[in-house]
């Protein structure tokens, strides 16, 4: 009976060790939601700022993460990130400082990634991680104008291909196996991101 016992409990302790939140030859899906917009998601809105009744508005960015592990500690992947940000302002007629025109900027930003984390699993459930990700941000704006003079008065469109990084650490809390929560803080198209992981 005695060794019944300790069979299993050699056997429970073990399982904590080798069923672990991230590990060799795992795979990792996660998908979420970030809020709020990073520097390089409002850079481009900067020289706007001072305009008469400014205004920036983002809904939020969504994020879609692929990660293959290559070691307990290591792992590489993929990041895609989709943000959606607009502004508007007024300002002054050139020729007569009276009249009062509006422009608006409206900005769909696509962020694509090369993705390397360093892993600290804590048993089966936890998950530190860390990482760092080369890629381009891809982003299309359009303006429209109320002046009837101005070369925006028309819906007219720009698209810019910039080469970008992100750094951030976050931390993964694994409910089931294959199933659980993640959580990520640092420079990115958002500052936070929050969402649900999937491991196979």
């Amino acid at each position: 009976m005695k060794k019944i016992i300790l069979s299993i409990a050699f056997a429970l302790a073990t399982s904590g060790l080798f069923a672990q939140a991230f590990s060799d030859g795992a795979n990792l899906l996660s998908v979420g939601f970030g809020l709020p917009p990073g520097q390089n998601v409002t850079q481009q809105y900067d020289p706007y700022k001072n305009f008469i009744d400014y205004k920036f508005y983002n809904y939020g960015t969504v994020v879609l993460k692929y990660e293959h592990g290559f070691h307990k500690y290591f792992g590489c992947g993929l990041n895609l990130e989709y943000s959606n940000s607009s502004a508007n302002y007024k300002y002054a007629d050139a020729v007569t400082s009276t009249n009062l025109f509006q422009r608006t900027i409206s900005s769909n930003i696509l962020g694509m990634y090369v993705r390397m984390n360093g892993h600290f699993p804590i048993g089966n459930n936890f998950d530190i991680y860390g990482g760092f990700g080369l890629g381009y941000l891809y982003t299309i704006d359009k303006y429209k104008d109320t002046n009837p003079t101005a070369s925006t008065n028309s819906q007219q469109n720009s698209k810019v291909l910039d080469f970008n990084f992100q750094a951030t650490l976050g931390l993964r809390y694994m409910i089931k196996p294959g199933f659980g929560l993640f959580g990520e803080i640092g420079y990115a198209t958002t500052l936070c991101q929050l969402g649900f992981a999937f491991k196979f």
